[in-house]
């Protein structure tokens, strides 16, 4: 009798919650609100591989000067292979990759979003010990939407984000979006971003310092983009910014 009252405990019980997970969640969730608004230099080295190939082949460099302010991101004096690109960011060839600067870390925290973490052990960032988790969110959850032609999709996500034990801080995320919709050109894509402390004037901030984006079509072409983010300072207020 005791057993089976056990088993029935075991399996219909809430789960246990995990501490390390819950001040994660709530460190995370006021750096989101409270994120400093900075310009960086932005420099993204673009690949591509065409379809029965297994070799990279170097595309172009796209240098910006990018502004984070509030929810917004907007890019300036973008260089194209270090000729100035006169157009918007929008209109560069190729993919263009979005993301990479903390926005993707609230619909992974919010405990009104539908996504689910466990933990998976214990990994390292930069040669640093953090706390691994692995999370799933469905489709139509609280990630950004992905927009072709006018339509647009949100397919289910997955991957892992790198916990500062000690802080509760997101030290690097591996964000995989699988799952389009049949009509799409999209097969899958992945995001991962890696956080460090920098300095700006006399304080140090967490912010993002690289990020990965591979993007692969129903054709078979793919698409790499590294990107490095350097030389973060303040974001004047005074300057004129339009975003789109």
């Amino acid at each position: 009798m005791l057993s089976g009252l056990i088993a029935y405990w075991l399996l219909f019980s809430p789960p246990l919650s995990d501490p390390r997970l819950e001040h994660a969640r709530e460190v995370v969730l006021d750096y989101v609100a409270h994120m400093p608004n900075y310009v960086a230099d932005e420099t993204a080295k673009r690949y591509q591989m065409g379809l029965g190939s297994s070799q990279w082949r170097f595309a172009d460099k796209i240098e910006t000067e990018i502004t984070f302010s509030g929810n917004g991101v907007v890019r300036q004096n973008i260089r194209k292979d270090s000729k100035p690109w006169k157009k918007d960011f929008k209109d560069l060839p190729g993919f263009k990759w979005s993301g990479g600067f903390g926005t993707e870390l609230r619909p992974l925290f919010d405990p009104a979003c539908p996504t689910t973490l466990e933990y998976a052990g214990k990994s390292e960032v930069r040669g640093k010990p953090v706390l691994d988790y692995q999370f799933s969110s469905p489709a139509d959850g609280c990630f950004a939407y992905f927009t072709e032609n006018a339509r647009t999709s949100n397919p289910p996500r997955s991957g892992h984000a790198f916990i500062d034990e000690a802080s509760g801080n997101v030290m690097r995320l591996e964000e995989d979006a699988a799952g389009f919709p049949s009509m799409s050109r999209f097969v899958e894509r992945t995001e991962e971003v890696t956080w460090a402390y920098v300095t700006i004037g006399d304080e140090r901030h967490l912010l993002p310092v690289e990020a990965r984006f591979l993007i692969e079509y129903s054709s078979g072409f793919q698409y790499r983009i590294d990107v490095e983010y350097t030389n973060h300072r303040h974001f004047e207020a005074s300057t004129s910014i339009t975003f789109h």
